[in-house]
């Protein structure tokens, strides 16, 4: 609890005064693999910090919630059930997002306007405390549509730890979120299917004996653009192929690496000439472990290192009889 405290605190994003070497989580390859536009600026986030960590201008994602199927910019649907539920997208598992995105997704394959009327017919939010604060989760409502993940997505666990926020470019073209950007404990309140009518209630009907199955199988990327819940192809990925449909899984070729970049006391990255250094430090030390080495065989006392001799040339020689051996 002190240290979420403290968390809290620190909630500028700025190393403390005094602090050595902090410790920044970078991710190579994020931007290319989750087709994140050069408008958004990826922020990174210090290896101490957590999903209750804000910064002006910018709201906090997880590597997990882009592999669940998250995209920027948000589908409008998304945005409206996080406006709804006053919680951020960081506090919703991946699981409910995923569930979203797939709902999404046979929404338009049954030709069904996905709405959060109709969402909210079919699903509901539950807290989840054991995650941590303000996380919450999406729950199947009784004799509803059912969508179902592989065993192995069953398990939420650890996904807040992979951790990167999200801001404007200076002079790009992105209005305000219009979303919470916050994590605030979301409002008690009871949780009640809504009365639909006409055509909603119809939509919604004709979904109730829908039912899925690792379900995780409908998020390739060519279904998500297809659908509409990720931005459409540009022309240069369009030239590359990656609008057709045997590039599905195309994503997954980019692989992403988590790194952590060190900064000094002044808060600036480490450049050539520390690098160079750092390997000169290395090599240095390297050298001298190897001279110490050295130094601690020298040092055996006589009698020792003849025997080791005498073993060295005893086994040399059984080599070349064997050798011998083989030739004839």
């Amino acid at each position: 609890m002190a240290q979420k405290g403290k968390e809290i605190v620190e909630a500028s994003g700025m190393p403390p005064v005094g602090a050595k070497a902090a410790k920044y989580r970078s991710f190579k390859g994020l931007r290319e693999r989750f087709r994140i536009g050069e408008e958004y600026d990826i922020v990174l986030m210090r290896e101490d910090e957590s999903y209750l960590t804000t910064r002006l201008g910018c709201f906090v994602l997880s590597l997990d919630l882009l592999e669940a199927g998250l995209r920027l910019p948000m589908p409008e649907i998304a945005k409206e059930l996080l406006r709804s539920w006053k919680v951020a997208p960081i506090q919703l598992t991946p699981n409910s997002w995923r569930t979203i995105f797939v709902f999404c997704i046979i929404c338009r394959k049954r030709k069904v306007k996905a709405t959060v009327e109709i969402f909210w017919n079919h699903f509901s939010l539950a807290c989840s405390p054991q995650s941590g604060m303000g996380i919450v989760y999406v729950i199947h409502r009784k004799n509803r549509m059912r969508i179902n993940f592989s065993p192995r997505l069953s398990n939420n666990k650890g996904w807040t730890g992979l951790l990167f926020s999200v801001g404007r470019r200076k002079g790009a073209n992105i209005p305000e979120w219009d979303f919470p950007v916050r994590v605030v404990e979301p409002l008690r309140k009871a949780d009640m299917a809504p009365f639909l009518i006409r055509e909603a209630a119809a939509a919604s009907q004709s979904l109730n004996t829908v039912g899925v199955n690792h379900a995780e199988g409908y998020l390739t990327e060519y279904k998500l653009v297809k659908c509409k819940v990720s931005r459409a192809w540009d022309d240069e990925e369009i030239v590359a192929g990656w609008d057709q449909k045997e590039m599905t899984n195309y994503a997954e070729m980019i692989p992403v690496n988590l790194c952590l970049v060190r900064l000094d006391e002044g808060g600036s990255v480490k450049g050539p000439a520390q690098k160079a250094k750092a390997v000169a430090r290395g090599g240095a030390a390297k050298e001298a472990l190897e001279t110490a080495t050295t130094a601690g065989a020298a040092s055996l006392p006589q009698p020792k290192r003849k025997e080791k001799r005498k073993a060295a040339r005893v086994e040399s020689q059984a080599g070349g009889r064997t050798s011998e051996e083989e030739v004839s």
